[in-house]
């Protein structure tokens, strides 16, 4: 099923607190942001160099320096950073085991799972960082 794994979700949250500073000219490190979500820099730096190389973010070196989004937050969804990671998954995958569909008959839930798979893109398709955009994340 199209969903999130590890990088997906890091991604995910890099890009959130990227668009919680979008407009106000503020540059984020990997280390600041691996600190505002509590996550693995290592893992942040390595996600944010996929979503440059996509186009999504764009770095800078230097004082000042750090990343940002490429682009108004309302033109990126959540489908379009989750698609970098999880896109060359099989989506299809039977529960009855390899083998069963593609060979013959689809499972008895075959269309069923497609259809969830469909939904769940299109949800995320819908779904954009304009949301974040001046909502910093609470203490906790």
């Amino acid at each position: 099923m199209f969903g999130y794994g590890k990088m997906s979700a890091c991604a995910v949250a890099s890009m959130s607190a990227l668009a919680e500073k979008h407009g106000d000219g503020t540059a984020l490190s990997s280390l600041q942001i691996a600190e505002n979500r509590n996550l693995s820099q290592p893992l942040v730096a390595k996600v944010l160099t996929a979503l440059s190389q996509q186009g999504l973010v764009h770095g800078t070196r230097g004082p000042g320096g750090g990343y940002r989004l490429a682009r108004d937050p309302a033109r990126i969804s959540i489908y379009d950073v989750v698609d970098i990671f999880e896109g060359h998954r099989e989506t299809s995958a039977c529960p009855f085991g390899p083998g069963w569909c593609g060979v013959g008959e689809p499972c008895p839930l075959h269309d069923t799972l497609v259809g969830l798979n469909e939904s769940a893109a299109e949800t995320l398709k819908n779904i954009t960082f304009d949301a974040f955009v001046g909502h910093a994340k609470r203490p906790g």
